[in-house]
């Protein structure tokens, strides 16, 4: 889907401001539209929008001796004063910013014409019609059920178009959607005595599919009626199978940093062509990859996006880089560079500098089959189905967090419920050296996109579990 005729050139009004002004410097601009939908148990409570946000963010670049220096502010304020105040404050900023630096050459032209999908059309069209429909569709299972319950929810979606403009005389835009889903079902029918169960599902994507949420709802409902029932984990170094779900939370965080030039500037890179994963394992970085939250023609710099390698058959391979640290490490920017932060989920992106992050990580999908095939392959062990929090660490890349949902695997088939305890490690370490990714035994060939990964269902050997 192409933007519309009459999109907001939030960033090419700013410029209009510049023209003349020392580069380098460009300016990312968002116009957004937002719609929220409140959920109080299966009621909806409230729909409001659109509420509108149009700003942009102001980066310059100076030399200074043996480097540069960076200097950043952010505005909603488009009229000649406040972008000449947003001008002073990211040139004030700028003295206390320096980086290892050279010449950085900003893109002079940027790629014409919408390469990835990006855009959910309905919810473009139609934002508050295509919201009611999806909630009618995921409130359907519990109609007229006494238990499980949902407890509360929101729906929440951003419409924003997206410009970019440059000293260089580089001008772009394009659309995009995104949908944050938060959802609880509480089951409290079951053992006498027994705590409520609950269940949360908390997720963001590219589009709404009323077409499958209620199957996905139902689903729910049992895994809160499980999580009444569940036993305490048991602790133990045993084999653990991973979903894209449980995944997600942890991967793209603690990755991220590890496989990207601002580790290598900072002496904490990967050795490239080291075995640091299983032989089995490939993952890349794909910014084009359809529907991917972070998929766009080019990245917050202006550089195309692509597809790249991360690791090939479990070897490192070079890291990712925006233009500064790409300048800094002697290399060219890979297209990752993203007003975004690793944990939170900002619905605008204007007011965040750019830093080299990946867009969306691909695990490629393996040997192991089905999950029901790679469950077999397991035998014993425990499938976790929901931790609390994994807690990633982008430095160390450990990761650990509680169980809110497991079942333990016996004969190869999922059997009893089990919550409690935690689960944890470290994601990457150095060759020859336990982890994550070194433990990849089992890898299944049914992927899923889940937020900032597309992955699927792992079995690691072993993993460590302690209980509650």
């Amino acid at each position: 889907m192409s933007a519309s005729p009459d999109a907001a050139e939030t960033a090419l009004r700013v410029a209009d401001q510049l023209k003349g002004g020392d580069g380098p410097w460009d300016v990312f601009g968002e116009s957004i539209r937002r719609y929220e939908l409140h959920l109080n148990g299966d009621r909806v409570e409230m729909l409001r929008g659109p509420i509108t946000v149009e700003g942009f963010g102001y980066r310059e670049i100076r030399p200074s001796g043996d480097g540069v220096r960076i200097g950043f502010a952010a505005s909603c304020d488009l009229t000649e004063r406040g972008i000449a105040r947003a001008v002073q404050a990211a040139t004030r900023a700028g003295e206390y910013a320096s980086f290892p630096a050279k010449g950085v050459e900003l893109p002079y032209e940027l790629p014409r014409g919408l390469n990835v999908e990006t855009v959910d059309p309905s919810l473009w069209g139609r934002p508050a019609e295509s919201i009611e429909a999806y909630v009618s569709a995921l409130l359907a299972p519990f109609s007229g059920r006494p238990d499980p319950v949902p407890s509360f929810g929101s729906v929440r979606v951003t419409l924003s178009e997206t410009t970019l403009a440059n000293s260089a005389g580089a001008f772009g835009r394009y659309p995009r959607t995104t949908a944050d889903l938060e959802f609880a079902i509480r089951a409290s029918g079951g053992p006498e005595g027994a705590p409520a169960g609950e269940y949360w599902v908390d997720r963001r994507s590219t589009r709404l599919d009323p077409a499958r949420i209620g199957a996905e709802a139902s689903a729910w409902a049992e895994k809160a009626k499980d999580a009444r029932r569940a036993a305490p984990a048991r602790s133990g170094s045993v084999p653990v199978v991973l979903p894209p779900e449980v995944l997600a939370d942890i991967l793209p965080t603690t990755l991220g940093f590890r496989f990207s030039a601002s580790a290598t500037l900072r002496g904490m890179s990967l050795p490239v062509g080291e075995l640091l994963g299983h032989p089995s394992l490939t993952l890349r970085d794909d910014g084009l990859l359809p529907f991917g939250l972070a998929s766009a023609p080019w990245d917050d710099e202006g550089t195309p996006r692509a597809c790249r390698t991360l690791l090939e058959a479990g070897r490192a391979a070079e890291p990712n880089a925006d233009l500064l640290h790409g300048n800094a490490t002697g290399r060219a920017s890979t297209g990752s560079a993203r007003r975004d932060t690793p944990m939170a989920k900002p619905w605008y992106r204007f007011p965040l500098a750019p830093s080299v992050q990946p867009s969306t990580i691909v695990l490629a999908p393996g040997g192991a089959g089905s999950d029901a095939e790679l469950l077999e392959s397991i035998g014993e062990g425990v499938w976790i189905e929901q931790l609390g929090q994994a807690f990633p660490d982008g430095v160390s890349t450990a990761f650990g967090g509680e169980i809110r949902l497991g079942y333990a695997i016996r004969g190869g088939r999922l059997a009893e419920p089990i919550r409690g305890g935690t689960v944890g490690g470290v994601a990457l370490a150095g060759p020859g050296q336990p982890s994550l990714l070194a433990s990849m035994e089992l890898i299944g060939r049914e992927p899923r996109l889940v937020e900032g990964l597309q992955a699927p269902t792992v079995g690691i050997r072993p993993l460590s579990i302690s209980g509650p």
